[in-house]
C-alpha cells in the first residue's frame, strides 16, 4: 500500500502505511534535527539529548520506562543521524495505544535530572571511547571532515567531542528542544496493523499541538563546497584503515536508484569489481566496500579498504586505476542487469519488516516531503538503462573530487597525492 500522509494545524504530519500481513505495529517519532544543527559549542547535543530523553519523565523513572515497554513484549529505542533523530517503538497491534502514551510522556514530560544527566554523560563518553577505538568508525568520522571540512555542519561528528559531552547541563537542552524541535519538522510515522483512522486519533491525541511551532527554521544544510584533503591518524595497530570520498548522489528521482546500482556493481557485494579487484585477485585487503551517504543537499561517495600498512598505497592505487578503468571502458549489460536485480532484491527484501518499513515511511516524509511508494520505486529501478546506470557511475566516482583519510600504523606516503597520480 502506498504511504499517506496527514498534515495537522501545528505543521506536524503523520505517515501511514498499512501493512494487514502482519500483527505488528511500528510508531516512530521522526525529527528534522542531528549533528548538522549544531555548532561547535553544541556538537553532541542531538545525541546526548536522545539518550536522556529516556532517563526520567515526571510519572516515569528510567526503569519504568523500559520495564512497561519490556512487559508487553514490546521495544523501545532511539538513534541519531547528521540529519535526524528518532524515537521509536514496535509491538504487537494491540498494544499501540500503550506505546504511543509512553513515547509522548518521554517527549512531553522528559524532566532532565541533573543527577539522571550526569550518569548518562558517563555512558555516552564511554560510547565516544569505544567509536574511537573502532578503527574503522574513526576513519568514516574523519572522512567527513576531510570531505565536507572541518568545523562544518556535516563535517562534525555525531556524538561529539568528550569535553563538549562533560558540561552539557539541563538548561543546554531545553534551550535545545526550543530551539530545534519543529512541529513542521517531526513526522509521525505509523505502519503495521493498523487503521488510518486510529492513527490519526493517536497522533491527534498525544502528539498534535505539543511540539513548539518555530516559524522559518532552516534545517537542511545547505550545498556545501569540497576540497581534496587528506587526514591522517597515526595509531599502533596492525590492519591499516583507509576511506575515500567522492562526490556523492543526493537526487530523490530515478538517478537515486542508478546510483544505488553504480555502487552494487563497483563495491556492493563479494562479486563486485572492487572485492574482485582488490581483494579477490591481489590479496591486498581483508574487507572492501563502497556506498552513497546521501543528505537534503549533499552526499559522498565512500569508499572503505581494510588492508595493512606495507599494501596501502598499492591498494589505493589499484583502487584509482579500477575506477577510471570502468569510467573508461564502461559497464556491460550483464552487470548492469544483474546490478539491477540485485538492488530489486536488497530493496524489497529491506522493506519486509514493520520496523524498516517504518523507518523508511518517516524518513522519506521528513526528508523530501513525499510519499513512499514501494511498487513505484521498484519500477523506476527496473525502468533503468545501461546508460543511467554509467552516468551515475561517472558522476559518484569523479576522481577529481576525492578526499582520503587514513588510521594506521605510520606511512611517509600521501595517499590522496597516490589516488591522484
Amino acid at each position: 500500500m502506498k504511504t499517506v500522509i496527514r498534515k495537522f494545524a501545528s505543521g506536524l504530519r503523520l505517515a501511514y502505511n498499512k501493512r494487514e500481513s502482519v500483527r505488528s505495529v511500528g510508531i516512530a517519532v521522526m525529527c528534522g534535527v542531528g549533528s548538522q544543527n549544531e555548532t561547535d559549542d553544541t556538537n553532541g547535543l542531538s545525541h546526548f539529548i536522545e539518550h536522556t530523553y529516556f532517563k526520567g519523565t515526571t510519572t516515569r523513572n528510567a526503569f519504568q520506562i523500559v520495564n512497561e515497554i519490556e512487559s508487553i513484549g514490546a521495544t523501545i529505542n532511539a538513534y541519531t543521524s547528521k540529519q535526524n533523530t528518532c524515537y521509536y517503538t514496535l509491538s504487537v497491534d494491540s498494544d499501540i495505544e500503550k506505546c504511543a502514551e509512553i513515547l509522548s510522556d518521554i517527549m512531553f514530560n522528559a524532566t532532565f535530572d541533573k543527577d539522571e544527566l550526569d550518569k548518562e554523560r558517563k555512558v555516552i563518553i564511554e560510547e565516544i571511547n569505544m567509536s574511537e577505538d573502532d578503527n574503522e568508525d574513526l576513519c568514516f568520522d574523519m572522512l567527513g571532515e576531510a570531505y565536507y571540512g572541518k568545523n562544518t555542519a556535516l563535517g562534525r561528528t555525531i556524538l561529539g567531542p568528550k569535553e563538549n559531552v562533560e558540561r552539557f547541563n539541563s538548561d543546554d537542552v531545553r534551550k535545545y528542544l526550543r530551539e530545534n524541535y519543529n512541529a513542521k519538522d517531526i513526522v509521525i510515522s505509523i505502519v503495521g496493523n493498523i487503521s488510518f483512522e486510529k492513527a490519526v486519533d493517536i497522533v491527534e491525541r498525544y502528539f498534535e499541538g505539543r511540539f513548539n511551532v518555530i516559524e522559518n527554521r532552516l534545517w537542511r544544510t545547505p550545498r556545501l563546497l569540497t576540497k581534496p584533503t587528506y587526514l591522517y591518524k597515526y595509531k599502533d595497530i596492525e590492519q591499516a584503515n583507509i576511506t575515500i570520498g567522492m562526490n556523492g548522489c543526493f537526487d530523490t528521482d530515478k538517478k537515486k536508484y542508478a546510483n544505488l546500482v553504480a555502487h552494487e556493481i563497483f563495491g556492493g557485494g563479494m562479486s563486485s569489481r572492487f572485492f574482485q579487484e582488490v581483494r579477490e585477485k591481489n590479496g591486498l585487503a581483508y574487507s572492501v566496500y563502497s556506498y552513497n551517504s546521501a543528505f537534503a543537499n549533499n552526499a559522498v561517495t565512500a569508499l572503505y579498504i581494510g588492508t595493512n600498512k606495507k599494501s596501502a598505497e598499492k591498494a589505493v592505487a589499484l583502487t584509482k586505476n579500477l575506477i577510471q578503468s570502468i569510467r573508461n571502458e564502461g559497464l556491460s549489460q550483464e552487470e548492469v542487469q544483474k546490478g539491477i536485480n540485485s538492488v530489486r532484491g536488497h530493496f524489497v527484501l529491506g522493506q519486509e519488516s514493520t520496523s524498516a518499513m517504518m523507518r523508511m515511511v518517516g524518513s522519506t516524509a521528513l526528508n523530501v516531503d513525499k510519499e513512499f511508494d514501494l511498487d513505484e520505486s521498484i519500477d523506476m529501478i527496473n525502468s533503468l538503462t545501461r546508460d543511467d546506470v554509467y552516468q551515475a557511475f561517472l558522476n559518484a566516482f569523479d576522481t577529481s573530487t576525492a578526499s582520503i583519510a587514513y588510521v594506521g600504523r605510520e606511512i611517509k606516503t600521501d595517499l590522496l597525492e597516490v589516488f591522484n597520480s
